[in-house]
């Protein structure tokens, strides 16, 4: 578990990072340029445009589900982005060592273990993908908060990167919930914007707090989660003709 890991990148890594955010790979390594001593540039939009962006880009996702559900090609999709999503999500988390790989069994887990207990009648696969994909909006919340407070221009890259994500997630989430319900797949895409905004007012009150653990913890649980309801549902979508609840 690597909990002794320095609370501050060096500055020959903040470049590394940054990188890494405007090609989508390091998606969320970006607290790591938070950790230094947090200072503004005055530089690029205000807070708050930015993370509007962010949950207008999401709702633009959710909304797109809204308008396209049922077509079988979009459904034919929704395995290989959750599979993407959550592979992306497992890959950022592996320099955590076993403890990653500790976390992204534990999601897996969760839903194989939780098929026929879902909490709403579209399915346990799209309760743990809502609640995976919640989680993950909220560590980006803080993630979006903290790198902005240390450097807005950064931030506003950041800020780019995670609205792109926050689309393609909400996307997935929407559809699953879309293929029975669709006043529940309205409520799922709230509530993970609700997520989001609650990430964004903690992590902008605590500045730079993300540790190192809570962070490979929560990617690599997502990451479990999604690979494993995006193998279910590609099982699934494969062997039936009709969609139905997973």
């Amino acid at each position: 578990m690597p909990t002794d890991e320095p609370p501050s990148t060096p500055p020959a890594r903040r470049p590394v990072r940054a990188a890494g955010i405007v090609l989508g790979i390091a998606l969320l390594a970006a607290p790591a340029a938070a950790h230094g001593t947090p200072s503004s540039t005055g530089v690029g939009l205000a807070f708050p445009v930015a993370v509007g962006a962010s949950v207008g880009a999401s709702l633009l996702g959710g909304g797109l589900v809204l308008v396209v559900a049922g077509r079988r090609p979009v459904r034919a999709v929704v395995p290989l982005l959750l599979l993407v999503l959550g592979g992306l999500s497992a890959t950022l988390a592996l320099d955590g060592g076993p403890f990653a790989v500790l976390a992204v069994g534990v999601g897996a887990t969760l839903v194989a273990t939780t098929r026929g207990n879902a909490l709403t009648d579209c399915g346990a696969c799209a309760d743990a993908t809502l609640g995976a994909v919640t989680l993950h909006r909220g560590l980006e919340g803080v993630v979006l908060a903290t790198v902005y407070a240390a450097d807005a221009t950064l931030g506003l890259i950041g800020a780019a990167v995670f609205a792109i994500h926050a689309a393609a997630e909400t996307a997935a989430v929407g559809t699953l919930y879309a293929d029975v319900n669709r006043p529940w797949t309205l409520a799922a895409i709230l509530l993970v914007q609700v997520g989001f905004l609650v990430g964004v007012a903690a992590g902008w009150r605590v500045v730079g707090s993300v540790p190192p653990v809570a962070e490979v913890g929560v990617l690599g649980f997502v990451g479990g989660v999604l690979i494993a309801v995006g193998a279910r549902e590609a099982y699934r979508r494969h062997t039936v003709s009709v969609p139905t609840p997973a």
